[in-house]
């Protein structure tokens, strides 16, 4: 009860004369202990109530709500159309039909391709596209021959020997003394 702790019963325990100054002090401490015992509540308590609490309002919340069917969304459904059309874009990238595609156009290339069903083979499409954009398209030619490396420009001619050609002394104009 918390109303034990009350300025009138105070009062009365220091108005009482057969108690000494020590005995009053104690029985105050005592009704002030008291009425914190009554209203405390200790942190497993708390803590308990609290889950208890979050519970009941998380069953209360999902009454009648049913789990949203995340594969039947529009949403859903376009971004798995987008990703399958790009997976093969990311294919036909490497295929021999779009060899004598530049790597630079590739994307480009690709998109102006019909590819429904019906359509014209890719091969003949891609021969339409080449003469209207011949900067798309790698020369066949070139395509052919392997891909060496070229760690520099080609070396021509040798190194001189100084005993053919024009001199360094020629060259420059240098006279040695004599």
């Amino acid at each position: 009860m918390a109303s034990i702790f009350t300025r009138k019963k105070v009062d009365e325990i220091l108005t009482d004369e057969n108690l000494t100054a020590e005995e009053k002090r104690e029985r105050i401490f005592s009704i002030y202990g008291q009425s914190l015992d009554e209203c405390y509540i200790s942190k497993s308590a708390a803590t308990a109530a609290q889950n208890a609490a979050v519970e009941a309002a998380k069953a209360e919340a999902l009454k009648g709500i049913q789990a949203p069917d995340i594969k039947g969304s529009d949403e859903y459904k376009e971004l798995q159309s987008r990703y399958d059309s790009d997976k093969a874009m990311w294919a036909a990238r490497t295929s021999e039909e779009y060899s004598a595609v530049k790597p630079k156009f590739f994307e480009t290339v690709y998109r102006m391709v019909d590819h429904a069903d019906g359509a014209k083979p890719v091969k003949d499409q891609l021969s339409e596209i080449a003469g209207k954009y011949e900067e798309y398209f790698t020369a066949q030619n070139q395509q052919e021959q392997p891909q060496k490396p070229n760690f520099g420009a080609p070396t021509l001619g040798s190194v001189p020997s100084g005993k053919s050609g024009p001199s360094f002394m020629d060259t420059w104009g240098f006279v040695p003394k004599k």
